[in-house]
């Protein structure tokens, strides 16, 4: 966008009233209102312990791979390859 449109759009946001005149206050958008509960809120994936992980029959090699790959602790590379039986892309696709 060039200056001079720039402008004109700055000044038409100007004149509609500053935040603009469609916009929604917090109290007319039924956002946080009286009654509101939390429930529909997922509940967070729980941390990977990164104690000592059962690395019996996978290759250390695939456990690498899958944790440079796509980023993931030790213990959770480890569970999804042998949730996977040993297939790498199926574990490295069931951890994005």
């Amino acid at each position: 966008m060039n200056s001079q449109a720039q402008m004109s759009t700055a000044q038409q946001l100007a004149s509609a009233g500053g935040a603009g005149a469609g916009a929604m206050n917090l109290e007319t958008s039924g956002a946080g209102g009286e009654g509101d509960d939390d429930d529909d809120i997922p509940e967070l994936e729980a941390p990977e312990d990164d104690g000592p992980v059962d690395e019996t029959g996978v290759d250390p090699k695939d456990i690498e791979l899958v944790m440079a790959q796509v980023n993931c602790s030790r213990a959770k590379a480890v569970r999804v390859l042998k949730e996977s039986g040993g297939d790498l892309i199926n574990a490295s696709e069931s951890i994005c």
